[in-house]
């Protein structure tokens, strides 16, 4: 390949399409060639989207299963609405609930601690070794285990849950009757056994006197959602570190619709190489991530709502 050929391969055009109904696509490729230092302008503002999107996804995951626990439980709680008589309770649908339970117990606590280490990982790759952001951060992880029980036990939990079965009650299954004649509802929650957690030698260090200040059975789901909301917290933390960076990727963003007057329902890109004629766009592109930006103000907007509450 000669010089000629290499740098015609190497050319950028900023552009758009539509796609249609019919499965075709609208092509707009604007004619003015991007030099490089407008190209290294755009992947150094768009950088912020890759540095928050692995912590905002890690969170994602946690939410996710927190909602599918709470879901199993209330979907559990139908089926036995459903099922169970006055005089018989179908066993394998009550154990079936406590397994399903475990699971998602399980799969929250194992997301939380893939979480907090992916986060550490990202800010010391993006701010750096000992750098004010990490430092930071880690702080407020420190002060939310310090004074929070429930981020302290259930941190200690995804330990103890990896080497031993989870001590539930009978899941606490409680019916009840509005009236005489009506049919029972049903209430399903995880209690987990004190005294099963302390009984088998399991070393929960400085937790030892705190979990022995537990009812005997004492409800999982309250420190769950209350950990959710510490680890939230984390979230905006390491969120916020970037808000600068944001407004500058907004304000690019807005200013690229204008000047390539970007339709709405259009998708942006920049068309890479010439192509044969005039009437047949450049076959290869690289996508404008506009749309994981607004996912990430999207979330990033959720957080600070929630937070507030």
């Amino acid at each position: 390949m000669n010089q000629n050929t290499s740098a015609a391969a190497d050319i950028r055009r900023f552009g758009y399409y539509i796609p249609k109904p019919d499965g075709t696509m609208n092509i707009v490729v604007r004619g003015r060639v991007a030099n490089g230092e407008n190209i290294t302008e755009f992947h150094e503002v768009i950088s912020v989207i890759f540095n928050l999107q692995p912590i905002i996804f890690a969170f994602n995951v946690i939410e996710r299963n927190y909602q599918e626990l709470t879901d199993s439980i209330q979907e559990h709680c139908s089926q036995l609405d459903n099922s169970l008589t006055i005089t018989a309770k179908p066993i394998s649908l009550i154990m079936n609930g406590k397994i399903l339970a475990i699971q998602k117990i399980s799969n929250f606590l194992s997301s939380t601690s893939a979480f907090l280490d992916q986060t550490e990982t990202q800010l010391r790759r993006v701010h750096g070794e000992d750098s004010p952001e990490l430092n930071a951060w880690d702080e407020k992880r420190k002060d939310l285990h310090a004074s929070t029980f429930s981020y302290r036990f259930l941190y200690e939990l995804r330990h103890f849950s990896q080497h031993r079965s989870l001590p539930f009650s009978s899941f606490n299954i409680a019916g009840r009757r509005t009236s005489q004649n009506a049919p029972l509802l049903f209430r399903a929650e995880p209690l987990i056994l004190r005294d099963e957690l302390l009984k088998d030698g399991w070393n929960w260090k400085k937790l030892q006197i705190e979990i022995q200040q537990q009812p005997p059975e004492f409800e999982l789901l309250p420190l769950i959602t209350e950990y959710l909301h510490c680890l939230r917290q984390l979230c905006l933390e390491a969120v916020q570190f970037q808000s600068v960076r944001l407004a500058e990727c907004a304000h690019y963003f807005d200013a690229m619709r204008r000047s390539l007057e970007i339709p709405t329902g259009a998708v942006p890109v920049i068309f890479i190489g010439e192509s044969t004629s005039k009437e047949i766009p450049p076959s290869r592109h690289e996508a404008i991530p506009m749309e994981q930006f607004e996912y990430l103000l999207r979330e990033y907007d959720k957080l600070l709502n929630t937070c507030e509450t």
